[in-house]
C-alpha cells in the first residue's frame, strides 16, 4: 500500500509538473508568435440545397444531382474555409465528397477535430448554414432570426430557421478568428426590407458581443469574418436612397465589406470612403440582374481584425460553379471567392472571450433534435393556418 501510494504521488507530480511547463511555455510562444504571418482563403456558395423536384422547377434543375457534383467541385478547390447556406435536405451527400474537410477521431473514436459544422436537418428543422475548414473548428452557435417577413409570400421566410451560425479558428496560440455564416430574408417588398433591416441589427448587436467589441480599443477580442446570403447589394440599396446594408451592419459593428474595399481601392485612396462607390454604383446604373455577380451582389463577406490579429484583403471576386459539360449553373447563386493574409501583433486589451476554451462537442443528440422537430413542424403550421384564416377575415 505505501508503494502504490508513493508511485500515486510521484505520478500526480510528474503531471502536475508538465502542466506547469506546458503553461510556461504556452505563454513564452504566445510572446514569440508576434509578427508571424500567415494567410488563408475561403469561399461563399448558396448551394440551393431545397428539396424541390425538378420537374417543379423552371429549369428543371435536379438538386440532388447537383449537390453531387457541388461537393465534389468544392473539394477540389480545396478552399481553407467553405461557407455555405441552403444545405438543407441533400447534406450528407455534400458531405461524403468533401473529404478534404472531414471531422478526424481522437483514440477513443470520439471527435477530436471537428472540421465541419453539425448539420441542423432539412426543412422545415435546420438553418441550412455550414461551415467547413481544413483549420479545426470550435465552439459552433446558431442563433435564430428574431425578426422575418412572409409565410405564403415573399419568400415564406417565417416557415425558415434561417439565421447565424459561427464558430472559431485558431490561427496561432491566443489568436483566434470568429467565422460567421448568416442567410437574410429574402425579396424587396416593405415587409421583408423592414425584416432584413431588423436582422442586421440583430448581428450587429450579437457580433459586438460574442466577438467581444472593446469601445475603449476599438478592437474585437477575436478576428471577425461574416460570409453568407445577404439577399441585399449596396448598389441598388443606394438607388433607392436607403443603404441599410451599412448603416445597419457594416458601420456599428465596425466591418469592413470585402468586395467595397477592393473596389473602392480602384476609384479613391480612403478605402473608408463609401460615398465614392455610391457615385460608382449610380455611374454604373446597372439592374439588379445585372449587378448580381458582376460587381456587387447579395454574396458578401465581411470582416474586422481582433486583438493581436490584423487582417488584410488581399483578393475579393465571384464566380459561377457549373457543370462541365454544358456550362449550367448548379445553383441559381454565385459564389463569392477571397483570400486574406494575416499578422499576429501585440495585443492591445486583455483578452476576456469566454468561447476561448475550445469545445469540439457540438452534437445535440437524436432526443433534443426530434424534440425541436416537432416544434418546428407545429410552429409552421401555426403560421399557416394563421396566414390562410386571414382570407376569411
Amino acid at each position: 500500500m505505501r508503494n502504490f501510494k508513493k508511485i500515486l504521488c510521484l505520478v500526480l507530480s510528474v503531471l502536475m509538473l508538465g502542466s506547469c511547463m506546458g503553461i510556461a511555455v504556452s505563454a513564452d510562444e504566445t510572446e514569440d508568435l508576434i509578427g508571424t504571418t500567415g494567410s488563408f482563403n475561403m469561399i461563399n456558395f448558396n448551394v440551393a440545397g431545397l428539396p424541390i423536384p425538378a420537374s417543379e422547377t423552371e429549369d428543371g434543375r435536379d438538386a440532388y444531382a447537383d449537390t453531387l457534383q457541388i461537393g465534389a467541385k468544392l473539394n477540389a478547390m480545396n478552399y481553407d474555409i467553405v461557407a455555405i447556406q441552403e444545405d438543407f435536405n441533400y447534406d450528407i451527400y455534400l458531405r461524403e465528397l468533401m473529404t478534404n474537410y472531414a471531422n478526424r477521431p481522437d483514440w477513443l473514436g470520439n471527435i477530436g477535430e471537428r472540421h465541419q459544422t453539425v448539420h441542423t436537418g432539412g426543412v422545415p428543422l435546420g438553418d441550412g448554414l455550414n461551415i467547413f475548414s481544413t483549420y479545426s473548428l470550435f465552439n459552433e452557435y446558431r442563433v435564430r432570426w428574431e425578426e422575418s417577413a412572409g409565410v405564403l409570400d415573399d419568400g415564406s421566410d417565417e416557415l425558415a430557421n434561417k439565421g447565424i451560425l459561427v464558430t472559431t479558428i485558431k490561427l496561432a496560440e491566443g489568436h483566434y478568428v470568429d467565422i460567421y455564416d448568416i442567410h437574410a430574408d429574402a425579396y424587396g417588398g416593405a415587409a421583408s426590407v423592414n425584416a432584413r433591416k431588423a436582422q442586421y441589427t440583430q448581428l450587429a448587436n450579437y457580433i459586438k458581443k460574442h466577438s467581444v467589441y472593446d469601445e475603449t480599443t476599438g478592437t474585437y477580442d477575436h478576428a471577425v469574418i461574416v460570409m453568407g446570403d445577404f439577399n441585399s447589394s449596396i448598389c441598388n440599396e443606394d438607388k433607392t436612397g436607403d443603404p441599410y446594408l451599412i448603416s445597419k451592419l457594416l458601420e456599428p459593428a465596425h466591418l469592413n465589406d470585402a468586395w467595397a474595399v477592393k473596389q473602392i481601392s480602384e476609384i479613391t485612396e480612403d478605402p473608408e470612403d463609401y460615398s465614392a462607390y455610391y457615385t460608382y454604383a449610380k455611374e454604373t446604373d446597372l439592374s439588379y440582374t445585372e449587378a448580381q455577380g458582376h460587381y456587387d451582389s447579395v454574396e458578401r463577406i465581411c470582416y474586422a481584425d481582433g486583438n493581436g490579429v490584423d487582417l488584410t484583403c488581399d483578393s475579393f471576386g465571384y464566380l459561377q460553379i457549373t457543370e462541365d459539360l454544358t456550362n449550367r449553373p448548379l445553383s441559381d447563386h454565385c459564389a463569392a471567392e477571397a483570400s486574406f493574409s494575416y499578422k499576429i501583433v501585440e495585443k492591445v486589451q486583455d483578452s476576456s472571450n469566454s468561447h476561448d476554451k475550445e469545445n469540439v462537442k457540438q452534437d445535440k443528440g437524436l432526443l433534443l433534435m426530434f424534440i425541436e422537430y416537432i416544434a418546428s413542424i407545429f410552429t409552421a403550421i401555426g403560421k399557416l393556418i394563421a396566414e390562410l384564416g386571414k382570407g376569411f377575415m
